[in-house]
Order: C-alpha cells, then structure tokens, then sequence
C-alpha cells in the first residue's frame, strides 16, 4: 500500500544546531498517528517541517507520492495537509465565522474583476460559502459561537475552533500539535472521542504531537517517539508505552506509564 505521508531521512540544522536527524515516519489513509517525546525533542520543529514553514536541510517529504520539498508554505496547503498550533493562533478580533471563511476561501475560484464589482456569481459563491462554514461549525458544536469574538471565547472552544478551521480548507492529512494543552482531564476525554470522530466524520488522516499519554494512547494507530531530534522507537501504543528506552527517556530508570 502506498503510503498517504512517507517521510525519509528528515533533518533540518540551525547553525551549528542539529535540531532534527533523521527522523523517518510512514501514515496511512485514515490513520491516527503520534510523535511523542520529552520537551524540546524537536516535534514542533518535525511539523514545521511538513507544513513547510522550515524547509528542511535534508530528507525528502512524500505526500500521496510526491516529494513536496521546496514548495512554499500554501502549496502544502493546496495539497491537503493542515494544521493546528501549540499556541493558538485564531484571529482573535474576529468571529468565530469569519475565522472559518478566511481559510475556506483558498477554495474559491473567481477572478479579480468578477471579485472587485462583486457579480452575481460571485454573490452566489459567498452565500455558499457561509453556508458551508456554517455547517462546519454546526459539525463541530460550534454553531452558537458563529458570531461571537474568537479571544472571548473559552480556551476549549478556540481549541475547537482552530480544528474547525484547519478542516475548512478540507485536507486529506490533519496535524494536531498538542491539541490537549491546557485541558482538564474531562476535556481530554471529550477531546479523544472528537478526534476519532473527525477521523471517520471528515474522512481525513490525522497526525499529532501530544504530552498526554492517555490521549495518545487511547486514539492513535502507530506512535513515533523522538528525543533530542531523533528517532528514538516506534510501533503501536501498546508496544511503544512499554518500551524501556522510551520508559526512560520520559520517567527516568524503573519509571512505568
């Protein structure tokens, strides 16, 4: 099987820093999968990588058996990944609605004169596309924020809003960077039952970065750990959490998750 997102050999190096050495992973069409690892392993930095805000000093990124290395920042887009961020990063001074369209609208297609004297197509086109951030948002249980501020919304609900928007530019691969931070163990629960929901409701693939053991274990196919840049195993939750080399570089010798 072909995978949907292969990557070899990744590195990337600041300076004298190498901050990612080959790091390697493979994910299928509708897998969950996981990077774990302590902080400052380099996760962030891997997904920086396949998002293509750092294109990386080695390795190759294969996303449906293209190489993407090279492309800007939008063509990862337009190939179908998205991501959320550790820190979330809404337009906070706009509606929960209008953050929706700002990333539905790479799908609309009309050009400059049609968009200046806003034709009747292109009217049509607008009312469709509020309509169909709507029903994002309705998808999501969000539809009651649809008019209210982003920053005044509560920390879970931007959580959620942030996944509703990446979902808006309808990617095949999803990456969730610690999508739990900051979470309360109820919202964690909740959160691991509307990833796996996302996975089957929005037939999408999912990648995540995530502290939360529990989570991580509860919904992912295949978990990759990585420690100071490098791969340090990978294999199935139940394999990788009793691991003693990942045992120990997360709780010390004799450490048990």
């Amino acid at each position: 099987m072909t995978a949907l997102l292969e990557v070899r050999s990744l590195g990337i190096r600041f300076g004298g820093l190498q901050a990612v050495d080959s790091f390697h992973c493979r994910l299928n069409q509708g897998e969950i999968g996981g990077i774990i690892g302590p902080n400052g392993a380099g996760k962030t930095t891997i997904f920086n990588m396949l998002t293509g805000i750092y294109p990386p000093t080695a390795g190759e990124i294969f996303f449906r058996g293209e190489n993407l290395v090279g492309r800007p920042i939008h063509g990862f887009t337009e190939h179908g990944i998205a991501r959320t961020f550790q820190n979330i990063r809404l337009f906070k001074e706009l509606s929960a609605l209008d953050n929706i369209k700002i990333a539905r609208h790479m799908k609309v297609k009309y050009g400059f004169f049609p968009g200046l004297f806003r034709t009747e197509a292109v009217s049509r086109r607008e009312n469709e596309l509020e309509e169909e951030c709507l029903s994002i948002l309705e998808r999501l249980s969000l539809a009651q924020y649809a008019r209210h501020k982003a920053s005044g919304l509560p920390y879970g609900v931007q959580r959620r809003l942030e996944i509703a928007r990446a979902l808006a530019t309808s990617p095949e691969l999803l990456l969730l960077d610690e999508p739990a931070a900051g979470m309360n163990p109820q919202e964690v629960d909740q959160l691991s039952k509307t990833i796996l929901w996302i996975r089957d409701e929005f037939k999408v693939t999912i990648l995540l970065i995530e502290h939360h053991m529990q989570l991580v274990m509860g919904v992912c196919d295949h978990v990759t750990v990585v420690s100071f840049g490098k791969l340090l195993a990978e294999g199935k939750p139940d394999e990788v959490k009793v691991n003693p080399v990942v045992v120990e570089a997360y709780l010390g010798k004799g450490g048990k998750f």
